[in-house]
């Protein structure tokens, strides 16, 4: 089974993901999600409306908008409304750093990967 499917499967049950834009592995190191990176938009979908085409064709657009596969990750989850967001965003390691850069970016949240939830701003 390829990675994008096991994506869309992950995102299609209602959980969420960040990964390297690169191979698409899994992030596992520290610090705080701010999506907004760069010029890419985040992605918002009905999540049962999501097919796995437009899925792939999003994030192929999010990894050819990556500039740094080391400080970025493509992240996806689904809010409680059931809509699914995909989004480019850059790893920051300090919190203060992240809430600013986010408040500027008109972002509604980050997410700390080392509690693994998000904050809301």
């Amino acid at each position: 089974m390829d990675t994008i499917f096991k994506l869309y499967a992950t995102l299609q049950s209602g959980e969420g993901f960040s990964v390297r834009p690169k191979q698409l592995g899994v992030y596992t190191g520290g610090g705080f999600a701010v999506g907004g990176a760069k010029d890419c938009r985040v992605f918002k979908i009905q999540n049962d409306n999501l097919s796995l085409t437009k899925f792939r064709e999003v994030m192929e657009h999010l990894r050819d908008g990556a500039f740094d596969h080391q400080t970025q990750v493509i992240g996806g989850w689904v809010d409680d409304e059931g809509f699914a967001y995909l989004e480019l965003s850059d790893i920051i390691k300090s919190k203060y750093v992240a809430m600013e850069l986010a408040a500027v970016r008109g972002e509604k949240a980050i997410f700390d990967f080392d509690n693994a939830k998000s904050i809301n701003l």
